[in-house]
This record gives structure tokens, sequence and C-alpha cells, in this order.
């Protein structure tokens, strides 16, 4: 039986649905090894799943290029500057990534991908005739149905030209990976670009798209080889596993609002969601910005910031979720039972804030261009002490009894198995 490795390049939002996948692989018997940054080995680790740096980091304010800062500070003004940054973070980190993963590869692994190294993983099988898979996190497949694409010009329509502006997404979406690729066949001997239409997928690589059909309506047009499993789910942690002082703040009070902006948060924000939780009334839980000086523990009495949240745990213990609208967070957000909204910043953010809204269980998104600490303050007192919030919380209880029943990584696992890439 040949090894699994999973290549989870980008946020905890893309490992930590690899690692409930691997969970699943090693049950069954298989050998599994999650490529990742460094960022996250320890994340990996604590699950029991082999672990593989890929020798770099996520990119950290005041830690890259000037020009890398700036696109951070400045990426959800504008999609340009948030496609053109992670384009050159990817650059930057390509020919470590590539010396990493390449020489762990044999022909007999079974290699999933998600888009980042889609190139990668081409030019491994193309190399080592390997066997691959695309994993996505969020419906960036190209299709005439609004409902099911990131960016669709007409959202609630299916029309040719959500196709159109579909494909051009989902082309910028692999160029990313086109960096990666490039190093991979340097390292691999291969003639530098490949000769097949670089924005499509072969038609025999299966591609699991882990997202809750409650959020994403599977698309007619995706054709065969996609596959909608339900998303992959990490096991809440038990309570030994959470900090201590986060626990003990839960219990002193009533249950606080939590508010985050993960993987792209600022330390700006932290004033924002201070103002808006006093100006709201109510307490708060939020995340340590990453690269900033900031201690976790308590903010005052009214506030406490970690530098993990254990979001399978935590959620269902506030009243109310802020966040990025990231994939991960936002599923886990749905299953937790309480309201929630999404601030999004970039990319299929937009996509997941707008399925909330639609769903009802909770307030209309404000993207973060145009968020102040009033703004917030309105959105967490909708969903906490306003007439609209007992509507808000029925329907989060609601759908997170649909959720609950989701089994995302046996369906993968089926398809895996179908497919015979285990």
């Amino acid at each position: 039986m040949g090894r699994v490795l999973i290549l989870a390049l980008g946020s905890r939002g893309d490992v930590e649905p690899c690692v409930a996948l691997a969970g699943a692989l090693r049950q069954d018997g298989h050998d599994v090894t999650i490529h990742a940054l460094d960022d996250f080995r320890d994340l990996v680790g604590r699950a029991g799943i082999d672990f593989a740096s890929m020798r770099a980091r996520l990119p950290r304010p005041g830690r890259g290029s000037r020009q890398m800062d700036w696109a951070m500070t400045h990426a959800h003004r504008h999609p340009i500057v948030a496609v053109a940054g992670v384009g050159l973070w990817l650059r930057g980190v390509a020919t470590d990534i590539a010396r990493s993963v390449t020489p762990r590869v044999r022909p007999t692994d079974t290699v999933i991908s998600g888009i980042l190294t889609l190139d990668t993983a081409l030019a491994l099988r193309a190399a080592l005739g390997c066997r691959i898979a695309l994993a996505l996190f969020a419906p960036c497949l190209p299709t005439h149905e609004g409902p099911s694409l990131i960016e669709p010009l007409r959202p609630a329509h299916s029309s040719v030209l959500n196709r159109a502006g579909g494909t051009l997404a989902w082309a910028a979406g692999v160029w990313w990976s086109r960096s990666g690729g490039a190093a991979a066949r340097r390292e691999l001997g291969l003639p530098r670009r490949r000769t097949e239409r670089s924005f499509l997928v072969p038609p025999d690589v299966p591609i699991l798209l882990a997202a809750s059909p409650l959020l994403v309506p599977a698309a007619t047009d995706w054709g065969p080889g996609v596959r909608l499993t339900g998303p992959w789910h990490v096991p809440a942690p038990d309570d030994q596993d959470v900090p201590d002082g986060l626990a003990k703040f839960l219990d002193e009070g009533p249950a606080p609002v939590f508010a985050s902006f993960g993987s792209v948060g600022l330390a700006s924000d932290i004033p924002l969601f201070l103002d808006a939780a006093a100006a709201a009334g109510v307490r708060l839980v939020t995340t340590v910005p990453r690269g900033s000086d900031m201690a976790p523990g308590r903010v005052g009495a009214t506030a406490y910031a970690v530098d993990e949240a254990p979001h399978a745990w935590l959620l269902p213990r506030t009243a109310a979720v802020v966040h990025h609208g990231g994939a991960g967070t936002t599923t886990t957000a749905l299953r937790s039972g309480v309201p929630s909204t999404a601030v999004p910043h970039q990319f299929d953010q937009h996509y997941y804030a707008r399925r909330l809204a639609l769903l009802g269980v909770g307030p209309i998104a404000v993207p973060r261009r145009k968020l102040d600490s009033a703004g917030l303050a309105r959105m967490m007192t909708a969903m906490t002490c306003a007439p609209e919030a007992a509507e808000y919380q029925r329907r989060a209880i609601r759908i997170s009894a649909e959720a609950a029943g989701e089994r995302g990584t046996a369906e993968a696992m089926r398809v895996l198995r179908t497919a015979r890439l285990i």
C-alpha cells in the first residue's frame, strides 16, 4: 500500500481540514504525512499525524519585504492588492517548498494537493507517475450558477457571465501555483513549463470540494470529476486541552462574543474589537494577531485574548461570532449553533459572508474596508440583545442540527477509494 502525502500550503483553514482527512486515512491503515508550513507543526503533531516541514512560514507584518508588508496591510482594500500579495509571498517561498517536498515523493504515493500546490502536484505526477487529487475548500471552480461560485457577476442567477468571470478567477488561483510548480520542475529535471493549458485540471484528477452543502450548493455543470464531500472536521478538544485562563474567563460571566479575523487579522483590529464590545455591552474573546507583541490573557475586565483558539470547543460556548469569512471558521461557526456574521477581507470570504446572510444566522456582512467600531458594535448587538437576535439564534440552532449530520471525511474516503487513490 502506497503512502498518502497531503500538501497543505496555506493558513490554518487550509491545514485543519487536512488533519481531519489524515486522521481518517490513518484510521483506515494508511501511512499519511502532511506537508505544511512550520506554523502548523504543533497542530498536526497534536493529532498524531506525521508532519513534514515546507521550510517556510506564513508572512508576518514587519518580517518581510516592504512590498510584502504593504500588501498585507492593504489587501482588504482591493482584490488586485490581495492577489499580488499572495503571489509575491509564494514566489519568495517556492524554492524552499519545492526542495522540501520533491525528495519525499515516491512513484507509488498518492498526493492530495490544495490549489496553491496544484502545479507542484502535476509536476510530481509528470516526473514520478504518482497519483494525485485536488482538495478545495471554497467553490472556486467555473460555473454558470451564481450561488455556487465565489466571485459571481450575477450571484442569484445562472449566467454565461458567471462562467466567464469564474474562469478568469480560477485561472488567477491556479496562477498562484505556477511559481511553486516551476521550482518543482527544476528540482525534478523537467522542462520549465508544462505543455497542457495551465489553468485546467486534467480530467483524470479527482477534485474534492470539502464544503458544506448548506453553504455551497452543488453546481450542475461542475462535471463528474468534482465531488462535494461536505466539510472535514477535527473533533473538539477535551477541556484539559484548553488554556486554563480561557476556561476560567468563560465561567465568570455571560457568554462572550468571539471576534477574530483569523489569518488576515492585524494588531490594529484589537482596539476595534474592544471598542465595539464595550459599546455593545458584551464580553469579548479574541485572538492574538500574527506578528503582534500582544500577550495572551485578560485584556481588562471584560475581554480575553487567546494565542490559538480551539474553535470547535470555543464557539458553542459564545453568544455570537464575528469572523473574517474563511472557509473553516465559517463552517465551524455554523456548527456551533450560535449567531454568526463575517467581515470579509478578500477572496472567498466575500462568498461565505453572503451565504451566511442568506441563511439568516446573522446580520448582513460589512466588508473590512467599510467597518468601524460603531458598525461592529451594531453587528454584535443585533446578534445578542436586539429584537432580531432571537430569530438569528433560532436559525443558528436549526442549521447547526442539519450540519451535525454531515460526514465529509467519510465521503472523501469513499471518493478516494472509488478513484483507486487509496
